[in-house]
């Protein structure tokens, strides 16, 4: 938020707490000495303790005074941490940068100033994971304030401010719902706010609310965003939200690929049943069993949304923006041998219940065999095509650097796709497997590790990476095997509420399967061992 919009929203607060009152318990020198270890404390990241020690201190004077630099704190505080955000996303682009450039080679430098940007990612996530703290801290030090305090708090996210202060107000109206502009702040924002992440800090905070949360949580299932539908959903599977059941029903109707997963999976733990996401069906069982729930809602019924079937080595991919990440090192020239895979297949177990569709058919046409990057080609270009026109998609290639198709997920409109099969058969086998690059570049591109306007919505929802190889780090002249575990870290962060599924594919791949398995299981992904 721009300072002089904030001073300008901060007036009627300074008015009402210019001066401290009467009945103020610190004596000057208490106050004096509070405010100055205020003052240099939130001027400094960190020390998430520390400014929770003197928040409590100021907050012991029951004033005016004190309630203005408790809303100072708050503010304070969100802009040290989009500070942090903004440096994180410069750091990451400049990495990505230096791997595109690593392509066909790193040289020593390449190698120093990768490292150095490591180290650098690596201090800021630190950072970053203290500013969340230092952040909650003051929430929770308002929330402990009068109720005018508050008030001016969430008039100022009500006129404007970047979408961190709003988020941060809004979790403050979470924790204090019973109060009247709260609990209208929360309505207002949680329905109308235009940024999903606000929507989504909402919905985060109403995961842990022992009251008034059902109607919230169920109201977001039917979000536009498919990220703010599926946290709502995922939040009545924990919650055991039994009302939920008719509007996840009727969420089906018109949901994502990925959203209807998440829906169908939040039945399936919530009746006992076992069917897949199919409207028709579950609204036959609802009319038998809607006495069991909240059966004045109306299911509308209707008809499944049929989703095309695209595979990639026989993994199926069910999701409309998907992320191909492609190991083009140099062992991806060698040959590999692929059998049939409806040699191996077996159908499903049935889908019972009133109108059960048929199984699904069988994986589609034999895998090739040939030179892995020949047979990789095939099946990227195969699962592209499958993709109708308002699909999104994007390609990452990586060896010891990283480049991507597209800067940003485009539509596959036939177009698109020529332009794209023109890319992938350009892709040359060199080199080695810095697959930790990759799946950076990866989540910078869905909007997970960039916090600026320009990503509002996390583009990605599904990766599919595919390796051969061992991950390795970017080690000049000769790249060294990288910790796997630094690795599924590096993920844990990006993907913290798991709503991006990675599926792993690994080619003839002997060290590094373990690392593909348990990145596909943290993930919700499948792993195929070709």
């Amino acid at each position: 938020m721009p300072r002089l919009l904030f001073l300008a929203l901060t007036v009627p607060l300074l008015l009402l707490c210019s001066s401290p009152s009467a009945d103020a318990k610190l004596d000057g020198k208490e106050w004096k000495a509070a405010q100055e270890e205020f003052n240099r404390l939130f001027a400094a990241r960190g020390f998430a303790e520390d400014k929770a020690a003197v928040l409590k201190k100021i907050a012991e004077d029951d004033s005016g005074r004190a309630w203005r630099l408790l809303a100072d704190g708050l503010f304070k505080e969100v802009e040290i941490l989009a500070g942090i955000e903004k440096e994180l996303v410069d750091a990451s682009g400049e990495q990505s940068a230096v791997l595109q450039r690593g392509m066909k080679g790193f040289t020593a430098e390449d190698e120093a100033r990768t490292k150095a940007l490591a180290a650098q990612i690596k201090e800021l996530d630190a950072a970053l994971e203290l500013e969340r703290r230092a952040v909650t801290g003051v929430v929770e030090a308002v929330c402990a304030g009068p109720e005018l305090l508050r008030k001016n708090i969430l008039g100022r996210a009500k006129s404007g401010g970047d979408w961190p202060y709003r988020a941060a107000a809004v979790r403050v109206a979470v924790l204090t719902m019973g109060e009247k502009e709260s609990w209208s702040h929360l309505l207002r924002t949680i329905d109308k706010d235009d940024d999903p992440r606000v929507r989504l800090a909402a919905l985060d905070a109403l995961a842990g609310a022992s009251e008034r949360w059902e109607d919230l949580v169920i109201g977001r299932l039917a979000d536009p965003s498919w990220s703010v539908a599926l946290r709502a959903a995922d939040i009545a599977r924990e919650r055991k939200l039994h009302r939920a059941v008719p509007h996840l029903i009727n969420g089906l109707t018109s949901a994502s690929p990925r959203v209807a997963q998440g829906l169908g999976q939040a039945l399936k733990e919530l009746t006992g049943e076992n069917f897949e996401p199919y409207v028709d069906i579950w609204s036959k069982w609802w009319e038998d069993h809607k006495a069991e729930f909240e059966k004045d809602v109306e299911v509308k019924g209707g008809k499944t949304p049929e989703f095309p079937r695209i595979h990639f080595y026989g993994v199926e991919i069910k999701s409309d923006r998907v992320l191909f990440i492609i190991d083009i090192s140099g062992s991806m020239k060698l040959e590999t041998k692929n059998d049939n895979p409806l040699e191996r297949w077996k159908p499903p177990p049935t889908v019972t219940g009133p109108g059960s569709p048929p199984p699904p058919p069988p994986p589609p046409e034999e895998i090739l065999s040939g030179p892995k990057i020949d047979v990789a080609k095939h099946e990227l270009k195969k699962a592209i095509e499958a993709m109708p026109k308002e699909y999104a998609f994007n390609i990452i290639a990586f060896n010891q650097g990283a480049t991507a198709w597209k800067d940003k997920m485009l539509t596959a409109a036939p177009k698109i796709k020529e332009e794209a099969y023109e890319w992938i058969r350009s892709l040359d086998a060199r080199g080695s497997t810095f697959t930790d690059g990759a799946l950076r570049m990866g989540f910078e591109i869905a909007g997970l590790i960039n916090y600026d306007e320009k990503y509002p919505n996390i583009a990605i929802d599904t990766i599919v990476l595919l390796s051969d190889g061992a991950p390795t780090d970017t080690s000049f002249p000769v790249a060294k095997l990288m910790d796997h575990e630094i690795i599924l870290e590096h993920v844990r962060e990006w993907n913290r509420k798991k709503q991006v599924v990675i599926h792993c594919i690994a080619v003839d791949m002997q060290p590094g399967n373990e690392f593909m398995q348990k990145l596909a299981a943290e993930n919700g992904g499948t792993f195929v061992d070709r």
